[in-house]
């Protein structure tokens, strides 16, 4: 070998090999004993077999020798096994060389290691199908497979199924606890789904909190049924999230491949809209799709597409429901609650819209118009010689979190001339969890202006005593849930008893929801919580209805 050959072939970073015409190895290049591990001591005079990662078959080689003996170039990518048992990726090129006579007497091989390539390719793909913060499948590889398991259901006259899973009130938790919290959340997430389901079947997220389960090996719609319990089941141990410890649910829709629809889309599709329909029916189940929850989806793409104008028609209105001080049987305070005169359906009750008014936005325009209603409202009795009355109004989350929401009721204050002391907004306690600066400094900004602060169904989200001392807040409302069976339910009497006598040790104030009938007020009264709100007085009513109770005063 001339010296300047030989001196570039021991430079190339790529390995060299010559062989005899029978395989056997006569030369290697340096770069051999960097990527192998293998002196020339070890490897000059064998078959280079003896480092073959067994991964290729007798037909790859078969192939390979057939090329060679032939006179021709053989090119090709393989796999071969390092000295210490590690694998590598190759590329690599044989040439035949021959003498005078045509005749092979040696081959010349030239072997790169690819290994990083290919691992930037497999991670390239991983990437471009895999959801980066659950590195679960996402919709691209979903969609791909669900493909695969229908024409091959098809061909064999199975069934596929698939489960479109949603969870229950994800936003809260991001909003109270922020995004990283709600993060850590689907992670968790998705590694007690990873261990829920059955091995094959495969589960993705599609983003936000929604995960879609593929199901192609299942007998009855009993199974599908079994297994779709024990997802919702996996959810009723909480998470710990940044010493937190969160319940979190979901709904779950499942639609069946040929009876639902016979491609990828259509089966989402349906199966989407069963997930809807089992949130409509409470949350915290499963549906399976049926043709005739289309027809209600249309009436509830109707619905919104209504709800859109009627800020604009006038449509809304506001009812008033007393708040009672028990002792003197007068009204105190009243809560401004939002009601949607339909032109078709009638009065609208807000459990029936709400959701459509979070989901288009609406909720920031008509959540000022009914502070804006409200204190007109709270203003007007007061120049009929009603006196002050406490005008409390439920904030969402968004209003509450729009950098304009203080300007915008700075405005309100100014142009109702209302008394912003008699001004009481509801909060959640899922608003106040996230316990930045900026939500302190929004409060006592407010709180400045005179507005006061009522925490809204106690006792149901992340109760934390650390916030009622950090923040201004008035009152604290005990959640209609503990007080519904208050009157033989043990549990929530003690709950109730413990919420009112933590506030009056604070100093605050505490109002009962949802007080339904006279036993439940007499327990109440007996626990001297005196501040009462439920049908037991009066449900919410027009504000004509109001005005005239205010009038008449006495309600016991």
């Amino acid at each position: 070998m001339h010296n300047h050959l030989r001196q570039i072939i021991e430079q190339t970073a790529d390995i060299i090999v010559i062989t005899d015409v029978h395989g056997i190895i006569e030369y290697v290049n340096p770069a051999f004993e960097k990527i192998t591990g293998y002196s020339p001591d070890e490897i000059l005079g064998k078959n280079p077999n003896f480092f073959s990662s067994g991964r290729q078959g007798e037909e790859f080689y078969a192939h390979m020798w057939s090329t060679l003996l032939a006179g021709k170039v053989y090119r090709n990518n393989l796999i071969n096994k390092r000295k210490d048992g590690s694998l590598f990726h190759a590329d690599i090129t044989i040439t035949p060389l021959v003498d005078n006579n045509a005749d092979i007497t040696h081959f010349f091989a030239s072997v790169s290691d690819i290994s990083e390539d290919i691992h930037d390719k497999v991670r390239l793909k991983q990437l471009i199908q895999h959801d980066s913060l659950t590195d679960l499948p996402n919709r691209s590889l979903f969609l791909d497979r669900l493909q695969q398991a229908i024409s091959k259901a098809q061909h064999l006259h199975r069934l596929v199924a698939v489960l479109f899973l949603d969870l229950d009130r994800f936003k809260n938790i991001n909003d109270s606890l922020g995004h990283t919290a709600g993060d850590q959340l689907l992670q968790q997430l998705s590694e007690r789904f990873r261990k829920t389901i059955r091995e094959g079947d495969t589960i993705a997220r599609f983003g936000g909190d929604e995960f879609v389960i593929l199901l192609d090996d299942f007998d009855s719609d009993n199974s599908l049924s079994l297994i779709a319990q024990k997802i919702l089941n996996s959810l009723a141990i909480p998470f710990e999230i940044s010493s937190h410890e969160i319940f979190i649910t979901a709904s779950i829709g499942i639609s069946i491949s040929p009876h639902d629809g016979e491609d990828p889309d259509t089966l989402l599709r349906n199966a989407d809209i069963a997930m809807y329909r089992a949130k409509e029916l409470g949350k915290n189940n499963f549906q399976y799709y049926s043709e005739a929850m289309t027809a209600h989806v249309f009436k509830h793409l109707s619905l919104e597409n209504n709800l859109r104008h009627a800020l604009e028609r006038n449509e809304f209105m506001l009812h008033y429901q007393p708040q009672v001080d028990a002792r003197s049987g007068k009204i105190f305070g009243v809560e401004a609650l939002l009601r949607w005169q339909h032109p078709d359906l009638g009065l609208v009750m807000p459990n029936n819209f709400i959701s459509l008014l979070e989901e288009t936005g609406l909720i920031e325009p008509v959540g000022i118009w009914v502070l804006e209603t409200a204190c007109k409202q709270s203003r007007q009795w007061h120049q009929s010689g009603m006196g002050f009355v406490h005008m409390s109004v439920n904030l969402s989350s968004r209003q509450f979190n729009n950098n304009h929401f203080i300007a915008s009721l700075e405005n309100i204050i100014k142009e109702t001339r209302i008394n912003p002391q008699y001004l009481e907004l509801e909060l959640t306690e899922s608003m106040l969890m996230r316990n930045t600066s900026s939500i302190i400094t929004a409060l006592k900004n407010l709180n400045n202006l005179g507005v006061r602060f009522a925490i809204d169904d106690f006792g149901t989200g992340y109760s934390s005593l650390n916030y009622l001392r950090r923040f201004p807040i008035d009152t604290i409302k005990i959640d209609r849930s503990f007080i519904r069976d208050i009157t033989h339910d043990s549990d929530d009497l003690a709950i109730c008893s413990a919420i009112i006598g933590m506030t009056q040790s604070l100093a605050l104030n505490v109002i009962a929801e949802g007080v339904e009938t006279h036993a439940q007020l007499d327990i109440l009264k007996s626990k001297k919580c005196h501040y009462i709100q439920g049908n037991v007085f009066s449900p919410a009513v027009p504000a004509a209805n109001m005005t005239q109770m205010l009038a008449d005063q006495l309600l016991i």
